[in-house]
């Protein structure tokens, strides 16, 4: 207990800290209250976001939130979802096998595969995202991006216990614009973008926006020699989206968007598995395996695609209590997996999983603004998701060992309730949501060893509150409390599991947060910083254990650690010192670790035979969560000066962060010997990257050339690492990249 008040004492020194800065740096400085208008989200003018599903200025939001512009996004290299956490701490995003999987501030996801969703909700244009393979395309025609920190269980839904990200996109406006942008980097990076925005009438605007990238990868296949001389690039990537709105607004109080997205991703950095140490004493030494940076030896080119085809209707009408909200989507999702698990040119096991997915979702959301002093929100949501896992293969030893069908369907509706009443310079805000989730699963099995098929069906309910209060200190600062809550939806295992015994419904994981805050902003300057502390219980954790039924090959499945806890302190600040010199950081201090998971299974070490133990039972209880280093920080910096009748922009943005568990919190385990036997096997040491970029434009501002370099210092860090029965394999981040690009405005 000592030790734990000794972390929670350095916290709240660092928090007692920001928040003393912020308050003496307001002081004397406050400016009269602005109106709130949408306007670009810079430093100067009001950042507007819909954190709270209303627009508001940033620093009234009484959470922590922080926003990407499109600006922060060109000029720190970022081109994908899994990159954004190079520009906000206490985010990480991962590769969970063929999936990507967000962290923040230590909560996040360790279930891989189709049909399991995230606990960091993705919202797109107001449209929740529920799978983890197709949000990893570029991002394309951002105009920004709102990461929320915390449960956001009230106002956003069942699948949001570590927060939420917003991602909004460019709207087509009243005059004519287009962009397209071309760049070449490492590794035969070709990217080619464009976006138009064009008024067709009065009454209707257009906008299309195109994305069509081509790499070769950075990992390279060895071949059968072992020298790369008859290998092949195992990771290609490719990446194709166009999104398209057609905006009609027939008089002033109501705007009608339909939309339609299509993405294809081809990535799967992820499936290159390169086993380095303790390798299976069942593979032989040659041909050679694959076992430094950047390398794989596969049977197989990995293959990790995704196809979204998307269709969404938004209606915005204003009335006389307030605006009106009406949203429709339906989406079909397609994926295919291919991997050899072994990493070496034995045929010992491979996977084959296609699936696809059907979403339909309805919302409806009433923001009442004509009550005096009163905030309210009234919304609900209808939720119909349907995915067939189709014909799964499992390839053992050459031999097709099973065939099955996984068919898991989703139902879920939820009403909430929020409000806000304004008392002078105090407001307090309460919000509920009701939730309730049916869940269906039904196995078939095909061709296999003779076992039972099974099917389940199972509900959920759970009331997700919050509470806040805020205080305004002055114009534009202010410090706030807040207790809210959040809850991610029971599942079933998304593959056939070898006896109808097994299946066994995951209980929903649940999360209580506290949080205090401040925040203040004014022309040239932004800063906030928060405290808080998390009681968690039932985290959904995905193991992969050898079949109980057969002994053939293996499966996967879900435990639910009983109970963790997180609790830290973070800051934010934003300077314009002088003229066309912006400057941001952020810093996030947190403690993450199970408090009671006592029956976790996991991959050991066993000293003797210098082989794996898998399927070990370890007591995880006091151990560092995965993706929860304890410092995290960021900082960009970019300026602007005359060059050649136009004007260039030098750019730098370095993220940091301390070691951490990367994906896998075994721990060495009692056969490692006494050493070892709980130190946690599979984590990354600390680690800084940086990334510079200069962009020169024309005097006419139609015409942008650009050179960029990212990871400049070449760190070797892991993106994948892991362990089972052939071995403990990893794969590494991309090493350093350069490239240029042109873009040009009509």
């Amino acid at each position: 207990m000592g030790k734990k008040f000794q972390s929670v004492r350095f916290v709240g020194r660092l928090a007692s800290t920001c928040l003393g800065m912020g308050s003496l740096l307001a002081t004397g400085q406050a400016l009269a209250q602005d109106n709130v208008e949408a306007s670009e989200a810079q430093l100067g003018n009001d950042i507007i976001v819909t954190a709270t599903r209303r627009a508001e200025r940033l620093e009234d939001v009484p959470a922590a939130v922080t926003v990407i512009s499109s600006d922060q996004l060109a000029n720190s290299g970022v081109v994908k979802l899994m990159d954004i956490a190079q520009l906000t701490s206490g985010i990480m995003m991962q590769k969970g096998g063929y999936t990507t999987q967000p962290s923040v501030r230590g909560v996040s996801s360790l279930t891989t595969g189709v049909g399991f969703e995230n606990n960091t909700a993705i919202y797109i244009d107001g449209f929740y995202q529920p799978d983890s393979v197709a949000i990893n395309g570029d991002l394309t025609n951002i105009a920004q991006i709102e990461v929320l920190k915390g449960p956001q269980g009230t106002l956003y839904g069942r699948n949001a216990t570590a927060g939420a990200i917003l991602i909004k996109t460019l709207e087509p406006g009243d005059s004519a614009e287009a962009m397209i942008r071309a760049s070449y980097a490492r590794f035969d990076d070709r990217t080619l973008q464009g976006y138009m925005a064009v008024p067709l009438n009065n009454v209707l605007a257009l906008s299309v926006a195109g994305s069509h990238r081509r790499s070769d990868g950075y990992i390279r296949d060895l071949g059968n020699d072992g020298l790369g001389t008859n290998g092949f690039d195992a990771v290609k990537q490719k990446n194709d989206s166009i999104r398209a709105k057609l905006r009609a607004k027939p008089n002033d109080w109501a705007t009608i968007t339909l939309g339609y997205n299509y993405g294809k991703v081809l990535d799967a950095i992820g499936l290159a598995f390169t086993v380095y140490n303790h390798p299976s004493a069942a593979q032989p030494p040659s041909p050679p395996r694959a076992s430094k940076r950047d390398t794989v030896t596969s049977n197989i080119i990995p293959n990790n695609s995704a196809m979204l085809n998307e269709a969404t209707l938004e209606a915005l009408f204003e009335t006389g209590l307030g605006e009106l909200a009406l949203r429709t989507s339906y989406a079909e999702r397609k994926t295919l997996v291919e991997f050899d698990f072994d990493g070496s040119k034995v045929d010992s096991f491979r996977g084959v999983i296609p699936a696809k997915q059907d979403t339909f979702q309805q919302s409806i959301d009433l923001s009442v603004t004509s009550i005096e002093n009163v905030e309210l929100l009234l919304g609900a949501h209808y939720f119909d998701d349907d995915i067939l896992v189709d014909n799964q293969l499992a390839i053992i030893g050459g031999t097709l060992r099973t065939t099955d069908d996984t068919r898991l369907r989703a139902k879920a509706i939820a009403a909430y309730v929020d409000a806000t009443v304004h008392l002078g310079d105090l407001s307090l805000t309460g919000g509920l949501r009701y939730s309730h989730e049916r869940k269906r699963v039904a196995y078939t099995q095909i061709a296999a060893a003779p076992v039972l098929p099974g099917s389940g069906k199972v509900s959920f309910s759970k009331l997700t509150p919050r509470a806040v209060v805020k205080y305004e200190l002055g114009p534009r600062t202010n410090a706030y409390a807040s207790f809210s809550t959040g809850f991610r939806s029971g599942v079933y295992q998304n593959q056939v599991l070898p006896n109808p015994e097994l299946v066994v419904p995951i209980k929903p994981e649940e999360i209580t947060a506290y949080e205090i805050g401040f925040k203040t902003a004014r022309s040239g300057f932004r800063f906030d910083a928060a405290l808080f502390y998390y009681d968690y219980s039932n985290l959904h954790v995905g193991v992969t254990i050898p079949n109980p039924i057969t002994g053939i090959g293996v499966i996967s499945t879900i435990l639910n650690a009983k109970a963790a806890e997180v609790y830290g302190a973070e800051a934010q600040l934003t300077l314009e010192p002088i003229e066309n010199l912006k400057l941001t950081g952020s810093i996030t201090a947190i403690k993450a670790e199970y408090t009671d998971f006592a029956n976790a299974t996991a991959t050991g070490l066993n000293a003797a035979t210098g082989l794996n133990a898998t399927n070990q039972r370890q007591d995880w209880s006091g151990k560092q969560m995965a993706r929860a280093p304890s410092l995290s920080a960021t900082f960009q910096a970019d300026y602007t000066f005359p060059l050649l009748a136009g004007e260039l922009k030098l750019a730098a943005n370095v993220s940091a962060t301390s070691s951490y568990v990367v994906s896998n919190p075994s721990l060495y385990g009692p056969l490692a010997g006494a050493e070892l036997a709980n130190k946690q096997r599979y984590r990354q040491n600390g680690y800084a990257l940086v990334n510079l970029r200069a962009d020169w434009t024309d005097p006419s501002d139609k015409f942008t050339l650009s050179a960029f370099v990212n990871n400049l210092t070449n760190k070797r860090y892991q993106l994948v690492t892991s362990g089972g029965g052939f071995g403990d394999y990893r794969q590494f981040a991309q090493p350093i990249s350069a490239g240029a690009a042109v873009e040009v405005r009509f």
